[in-house]
């Protein structure tokens, strides 16, 4: 079967060569050649490889790798990623560790990469079944662990016209995944009951209940706002979403005229096209950057604020009385659904998104679930919700708390995951 996948694998690299060599190269030579098994790091003994694609996978194994560092300090640990950012992120996280681009799934690449790691444990995250690594692996002697498991109900229908993802899902020794539903595909796929377990959603742990209330509130003052103003934010912005929030914040300001508005672009970039917008609606602007440097005053709710800068997301939640998550108002794709809601919901900040959320669709069931959140599917009923929040501040409140309480049920999955990798941390013979 690795012959077969090796050969695919070839043929399809053929093909896509130019694109490949093209993306490659951007990343770095040093990368590039890594990728299949060339300047590896130097070769460490019984080391546990922990594995997530891209950023926001890399980091949900954080609170992990801090607890290995405390239990098992005397153990290497070796960190992969599969995309750029991926990598940029393990890299930035865990600085002192081994961290290396995940290798091109040929079999005699994983297998130089086993060898010179030398792994007792391989642990992935989500969704990350690749055949040839799996299956070395297992040949191997080194048991591997899903954690923060999933199947969407696309996936489940592909694999079960195939025969190659059930055959690498039953050799996992450790399947831990985030919900019933997820646990019932891998079951219906064949994998054994008693290596699926359901443990919750790591990403919850990635949460600080610690709200910072008197750095927010003196940011808010900085800003401008005062304790009777109503501020509303948009997090991770995409096109057309500013211009709904725009008109919902301008049908809010003539019920309320202390509504306040932070529109935060998921990318810097986009500021231009936002101040542009926002100015052809009538509204004042000030951009983050100007206001920081004192070439601006704060606009407070006498205009817009847009943030041009990165990294401030979380302190900008904890400022605002509303949120309006981005990514989730319009279709950008299949692989492409909203962006963190926990991150304004553990703040204890009502929490408002669209319907194309699937990236976090057990964390929109939860919230759902607990009336904790409102799913707002057009520009019309963004514009009626923020509107209502707005005049009615008891209800903006609690639905605040029982967001924050729902991000805190689902808290502790990372020690639940960690219980059932220490049964396969026992030791082991190195293998011949």
């Amino acid at each position: 079967m690795r012959f077969l996948l090796d050969f695919v694998y070839l043929a399809v690299c053929v093909v896509l060569s130019p694109w490949i060599v093209y993306r490659l190269c951007r990343a770095g030579r040093r990368d590039f050649a890594q990728r299949f098994g060339f300047g590896l790091p130097a070769a460490l003994s019984r080391s546990i490889w922990l594995h997530g694609s891209s950023a926001g996978e890399v980091a949900v194994l954080k609170p992990l790798v801090a607890t290995l560092e405390r239990d098992h300090p005397e153990t290497p640990l070796v960190i992969s990623a599969f995309t750029a950012t991926g990598l940029a992120t393990a890299r930035k996280l865990y600085a002192a560790h081994c961290v290396v681009p995940f290798p091109v799934d040929l079999s005699f690449v994983v297998a130089r990469y086993l060898r010179r790691f030398n792994p007792r444990l391989l642990v992935v995250a989500e969704s990350e079944f690749w055949p040839n690594l799996i299956g070395a692996a297992y040949r191997r002697g080194v048991p591997a662990a899903l954690v923060n498991g999933k199947m969407s109900a696309k996936s489940f229908r592909l694999h079960r016209r195939t025969r190659l993802v059930p055959r690498v899902l039953k050799r996992f020794a450790l399947l831990a995944v985030q919900t019933d539903e997820h646990a019932e595909r891998l079951r219906a796929l064949g994998v054994s009951p008693e290596s699926v377990h359901v443990t919750g959603n790591m990403k919850y742990d990635l949460m600080e209940t610690d709200t910072g209330a008197g750095a927010a509130q003196s940011l808010r003052e900085t800003l401008g706002y005062t304790t009777a103003d109503v501020v509303i934010i948009g997090g991770s912005l995409h096109d057309r979403e500013d211009e709904a929030l725009l008109d919902a914040f301008a049908a809010a300001r003539k019920q309320h005229g202390g509504a306040a508005l932070v529109i935060v672009p998921r990318y810097p970039a986009e500021a231009d096209v936002v101040e542009q917008r926002a100015r052809a609606r009538g509204f004042a602007v000030a951009r983050k950057t100007a206001v920081d440097s004192g070439a601006a005053e704060a606009p407070g709710r006498a205009g817009v604020l847009v943030v041009d800068t990165v990294g401030e997301l979380r302190r900008l939640y904890a400022v605002a009385d509303i949120a309006f998550v981005g990514g989730s108002l319009f279709y950008r794709g299949a692989n492409k659904g909203g962006h963190n809601l926990m991150e304004p919901a553990i703040l204890g900040v009502p929490v408002l998104f669209g319907p194309y959320n699937f990236s976090f669709k057990e964390t929109v069931d939860d919230l759902l679930a607990a009336d904790a959140g409102r799913l707002v599917r057009d520009a019309e009923e963004l514009a009626a919700a923020v509107t209502a929040l707005v005049a009615d501040r008891d209800a903006r409140r609690a639905l605040g708390r029982r967001a924050q309480r729902v991000v805190e049920a689902g808290r502790g999955a990372t020690a639940r995951n960690y219980a059932l990798l220490e049964r396969l941390l026992a030791p082991v013979h190195e293998p011949c």
